[in-house]
């Protein structure tokens, strides 16, 4: 140990044991101890606590508090700000500036002039009283009026420039169309971009009129219309139809079951239709467009396929062609389609072609023709007044604009009668056409001579004679009867063969009735 370090201090086991026990007995932090001070006097000391400079706990929780403060403000000023925000958007999204550049932007994409009244925004939602958009000459769209439109929208509209949203609802609406003009189209709208109004568009009670209001080529009523948009630019969309009181002009009225409408950049196509004829038919009438053709709304020609099922006669045939044939029809399901053809333009028209066949069920019969009164007399059978064809009723149905009838018409009952032919009812209701008419043999064995000269061809078993069908469908005539008066002034030929010879033979023998 160096010199320099001092000499430690020696202490006794006592002394050591005292200096301890004189430390203990020290007071404690806040007790007043006994001091000597080195001048032998004794005083009282308060001991005090010596406090830490740096006390962790209590800075973290003075901090915690200070950032809870520092939220709670953030957050009022937040909500605050928000709710400055959403009341100025609701100010703006009402003003009249916002509501003409909805219009223009309506405007752009539509071609039309719109027209909005009761117009109403808030940032989920915009509502308007009515919606009306005009077509300028030159577009086959004249004018839609909407009523009581209403959208919902994403938050997000209100900070681009569309709107976007599940479904657009008009509680109704009404579709002026032009017929064709014959002059140039309307050019599409200059369009970019994206569609600023993107939703699925619904209307529960549609309307749509084709031509004058007072007299419309076509009328819809009372029709569930939805269109789905498909893509965002808004070039194709899907237009439906559901329900509906059809009006065709020349057509008559149907109930509208369903219709589906393509909507491309190339063309409108049909892509199915389904309507019922009025008057309690359970029957339904079918269009397809299996191969996409685009209705030629401008000019030219449209064919679609047509299927019929369970439909009367009747109210396939112009009301003209009268009611003298009855028959419930349906196109063979192995057998080939209908066909329907539009012909667009300035005068529109409809005319189909479909081949049919009584149903399984029906019961077709004829009427009204004077021939069957007068076989019932010669053949002495009353069946024959109104005969009811359950061997076959089959043919092709024609009907246009200046014609409407049957062609390759054949019907049959079994052991009675056969009947072929065709029959037209001209655009003035005027009926025009031959039917062959075939009874069996046996059934004329006793039927007066001029009767049997007139049926005096033989084909299977039956004896054949060709009526001519005249009068109005109201009104259906025919010529068997001056057929007959004919045959009974006409002096026989010097020849006719072994079977002419018998029935000149059988004349002279059995009395005339």
């Amino acid at each position: 140990m160096s010199s320099s370090d001092p000499e430690p201090e020696n202490y006794s086991i006592d002394e050591m044991v005292d200096r301890l026990r004189s430390r203990g007995e020290g007071g404690r932090d806040g007790q007043p101890e006994l001091v000597v001070r080195e001048d032998g006097t004794e005083v009282y000391r308060m001991r005090k606590r010596k406090r830490r400079s740096h006390q962790p706990k209590k800075e973290k929780e003075k901090r915690q508090q200070q950032f809870r403060v520092v939220k709670v403000v953030a957050g009022v000023g937040l909500v605050a700000a928000a709710g400055l925000a959403l009341l100025g958007s609701v100010i703006y999204l009402n003003s009249s500036a916002y509501q003409s550049t909805v219009v223009s932007r309506i405007r752009t994409w539509t071609g039309a002039e719109p027209q909005l009244t009761q117009f109403r925004m808030s940032p989920v939602s915009a509502a308007a009283g009515s919606v009306s958009f005009t077509w300028p000459e030159g577009s086959m769209l004249e004018s839609l009026q909407l009523n009581g439109v209403r959208a919902d929208l994403g938050v997000s509209s209100i900070f681009g420039r569309s709107w976007k949203g599940t479904e657009m609802v008009a509680t109704g609406g009404t579709l002026m169309l032009r017929q064709a003009e014959g002059g140039p189209p309307m050019s599409s709208p200059d369009r970019k971009g994206d569609c600023p109004f993107q939703f699925r568009y619904r209307s529960p009670n549609f309307n749509v009129l084709m031509g004058p209001a007072e007299s419309p080529a076509l009328r819809l009523l009372s029709s569930e219309v939805s269109i789905n948009v498909q893509d965002s630019a808004a070039t194709t969309a899907n237009l439906q139809f559901e329900g509906g009181q059809l009006t065709i002009l020349g057509w008559g009225d149907f109930a509208l079951t369903f219709a589906s409408f393509q909507i491309e950049p190339t063309g409108i196509q049909l892509a199915t239709a389904r309507i019922v004829p009025v008057g309690g038919s359970k029957g339904e009438i079918e269009i397809l467009n299996p191969q996409q053709v685009p209705l030629a709304l401008e000019g030219g020609q449209s064919e679609m396929a047509l299927r019929v099922d369970r439909v009367p006669l009747s109210a396939l045939l112009d009301p003209k062609f009268g009611v003298w044939l009855g028959a419930t029809v349906e196109t063979r399901e192995d057998g080939a389609d209908g066909t329907i053809l539009f012909q667009g333009g300035k005068s529109p028209s409809v005319s189909c072609r479909i081949p049919f066949h009584a149903t399984a069920n029906s019961e077709p019969e004829a009427s009204l023709l004077p021939m069957f009164a007068i076989i019932a007399k010669e053949v002495d059978e009353a069946w024959y007044h109104k005969p009811v064809f359950d061997l076959d009723f089959s043919g092709t149905l024609i009907r246009g604009g200046n014609a409407s009838g049957l062609q390759d018409l054949s019907m049959g009952a079994r052991g009675r009668i056969l009947i072929k032919g065709a029959v037209m009812a001209q655009a003035g209701g005027v009926l025009d056409g031959s039917l062959e008419i075939g009874l069996p043999e046996s059934a004329i064995a006793d039927c007066s001579l001029p009767f049997r000269r007139v049926f005096n061809r033989r084909e299977g078993a039956h004896a054949w004679a060709t009526v001519r069908i005249s009068g109005t469908g109201a009104k259906p005539a025919d010529d068997l009867q001056q057929q007959i008066e004919q045959a009974a002034t006409d002096v026989a030929p010097a020849s006719g063969g072994k079977e002419f010879l018998e029935d000149e033979f059988r004349g002279l023998t059995t009395p005339e009735k």
